[in-house]
């Protein structure tokens, strides 16, 4: 148990390590937003860029009305931003949803696709088709079950300086049914830790990840051939925060602001969840960024940490270190999460943190695991297998 715990030992020191960094990236990218960003509202109409929403679909019919509601009803001048749909190859009623949207609103477009024989995911090939209809200097990225508020296009826009190309935004959850509660709300608590996570590690110059829910970058940044150019991924965000990261000089920031997160729809089962998030980890493996390697630490940590707490009641060689790395993890996560929650008035999911932790370690480690084992991932109806590019329909 010696080596054990000396191996532990080392794991915590990295976690609180890594945990500092991302603190201290998280200040300095809110200073610099503070710094650079144009005050919401300040801007004359004449100096608002066009803006493009792009919006991919598929067999969204229980979310595209709450969706396609809240983006027509934008505090945005209505002559400065359109919206482009993609109608995915659904088979329920989200065509006829999308019509009826457009007949009403003119600032609504529509691309419909009918197969997909790009050798790209369905997703990436949708945000492809449907970024050639788009006029925007700036595109939105949203998904079709999000909800965004009133000010989320001014308050990402306006964090555009010259320098910018690409910015990431916050979500957080909600859900339909009842039953779901618990279950969505830490989730939306997950979410905001991650991307606290996500936009620390911006803030010190290693941009990891992202999520396409709320997403926003220049239309030039991409060319002329758009998705197409970063190859078949199943996380097309991560993959795009990387290209941008690698092989462009534009700047990556972050919108730490209430006004500019959405709400998304919870995962309504453990099953999805743990689906979703395997695809986040094997979409970020398949990237091969050095940057995996916090992660990977962050899992071994977890699963170090869960296997030596029985130990702690009856070893008393180990029981200080275990105690100790418990106390560390969970005074750090605490800080985070409250810094988070606060930002984005979410004080009452702090109520949930105890919970959120023993979540948040056993998710972890069975996405982690699961990743290692799965054959692939079922997302959207199709079956994307982890070691070839072939997509069949199918579950997992």
């Amino acid at each position: 148990m010696f080596w054990f715990s000396l191996i532990l030992a080392f794991l915590s020191f990295c976690y609180i390590l890594i945990s500092a960094a991302l603190s201290i990236g998280v200040s300095r990218l809110k200073k610099q937003m503070g710094k650079d960003a144009i005050a919401v509202g300040s801007q004359g109409q004449g100096d608002l860029p066009f803006v493009s929403i792009l919006v991919p679909a598929r067999d969204e019919e229980r979310y595209i009305a709450d969706c396609l509601e809240s983006l027509v009803h934008q505090q945005y001048p209505v002559d400065r931003y359109e919206i482009v749909v993609v109608n995915d190859r659904s088979t329920d009623s989200t065509p006829q949803i999308i019509t009826s949207y457009m007949e009403e609103h003119s600032m609504i477009k529509c691309v419909t696709i009918d197969s997909n024989s790009s050798g790209l995911t369905g997703k990436q090939n949708a945000l492809n088709e449907g970024l050639k209809l788009c006029s925007g200097d700036i595109i939105l990225n949203t998904d079709a079950d999000c909800i965004a508020g009133p000010l989320w296009v001014r308050r990402t826009v306006s964090c555009f300086t010259p320098q910018i190309g690409l910015t990431i935004g916050f979500s957080t959850t909600y859900s339909r049914d009842d039953l779901g509660f618990l279950f969505s709300r830490l989730q939306s608590l997950d979410m905001l830790f991650l991307t606290d996570a996500a936009a620390g590690a911006i803030g010190i110059n290693v941009p990891i990840s992202c999520s396409g829910r709320n997403l926003a970058y220049r239309k030039r940044l991409l060319g002329d051939i758009g998705y197409l150019g970063m190859g078949y991924t199943i996380t097309e965000d991560a993959a795009l925060i990387q290209t941008v990261a690698k092989h462009t000089n534009w700047e990556i920031a972050v919108v730490y602001h209430k006004d500019a997160a959405v709400l998304t729809s919870a995962e309504e089962s453990i099953r999805q969840f743990l689906s979703q998030r395997i695809r986040w980890v094997l979409g970020g493996r398949a990237i091969g960024s050095w940057s995996q390697i916090p992660l990977n630490t962050i899992f071994l940590f977890h699963l170090c940490l869960t296997i030596s707490f029985p130990f702690m009641f009856f070893m008393r060689g180990v029981a200080p270190v275990i105690l100790f790395s418990i106390l560390s993890k969970t005074a750090l996560d605490l800080v985070r999460c409250w810094r988070v929650c606060k930002e984005f008035h979410r004080t009452d999911l702090l109520k949930l943190f105890v919970p959120y932790e023993l979540f948040m370690v056993s998710y972890s480690i069975l996405a982690g695991l699961g990743s290692i084992f799965v054959r692939g991932v079922c997302w959207k109806g199709e079956f994307y297998r982890r070691d070839e590019r072939h997509v069949n329909s199918g579950e997992v």
